[in-house]
C-alpha cells in the first residue's frame, strides 16, 4: 500500500510540474495582436532598381480568413508610363500570416511570382512589426512596418551583406482607406 501511495504522490507532483510549466508561457504573440493591420491601404512607395529609384502606387488589402485563424495580405504596386500613359503592375505579392504552434510564434508565408519565403514576424514595439529573409550567397533583407500613427502604414525594406550594416532599398507610405 505504501508503494501505491508513493507512486500516486509522484504522479500528482509530476502533473503539478507539467501544468506549472504550461502556465509559465508568457503572453504568446497571437494573430489578433495584428488587428491594426486589417483594412484597405493606399499610397505610394519607392524602390531602388538597376535604373535608380522608381516610384509606384501601392495598395495593400489585409483581412482575416478561416474564422480569424489566418490573415491574408494582398499587395499590388503599379506604375504609369509617362509617355504611353499605360499602367503596368510592378509588384504583385500575397502573404498568409498565421500562428505556428510548433515555434509558438507568428509566421508569414509570402509569395511573389516564382518566389516563396517563410519568415517569423516579430513585434519589436507596439504596432511595429519586422520580418526578414536570407538571400543565399548575397545577404539579408528585412522589412519593418510601423503602424504607430493612426491609419498610417509606414514600411521600409533594408538590405545587408553582413547582417550588421543596413541600406534602405524600399519605402512605402500608405493611408487606411477602409
Amino acid at each position: 500500500m505504501k508503494k501505491i501511495t508513493l507512486y500516486l504522490l509522484f504522479f500528482l507532483i509530476g502533473i503539478h510540474f507539467a501544468l506549472a510549466q504550461n502556465d509559465s508561457i508568457k503572453d504568446p504573440i497571437t494573430i489578433d495582436k495584428l488587428n491594426f493591420m486589417v483594412g484597405e491601404w493606399k499610397g505610394t512607395g519607392w524602390m531602388m532598381t538597376r535604373n535608380g529609384k522608381e516610384t509606384t502606387e501601392i495598395t495593400e488589402k489585409v483581412e482575416y480568413k478561416l474564422e480569424n485563424d489566418i490573415m491574408v495580405v494582398e499587395g499590388l504596386g503599379t506604375k504609369t508610363d509617362s509617355i504611353t500613359k499605360e499602367t503596368k503592375i510592378v509588384h504583385d505579392a500575397f502573404g498568409v500570416i498565421f500562428f505556428d504552434l510548433k515555434s509558438n510564434s507568428l509566421m508569414i508565408n509570402a509569395y511573389k511570382k516564382g518566389e516563396f519565403i517563410q519568415s517569423e514576424i516579430v513585434l519589436i514595439e507596439d504596432k511595429i512589426i519586422q520580418w526578414n529573409m536570407d538571400i543565399p550567397n548575397r545577404g539579408k533583407v528585412r522589412f519593418t512596418v510601423n503602424f504607430n500613427t493612426e491609419n498610417k502604414w509606414l514600411e521600409i525594406g533594408e538590405f545587408s551583406r553582413d547582417g550588421t550594416n543596413w541600406m534602405t532599398f524600399l519605402e512605402m507610405n500608405l493611408e487606411k482607406i477602409k
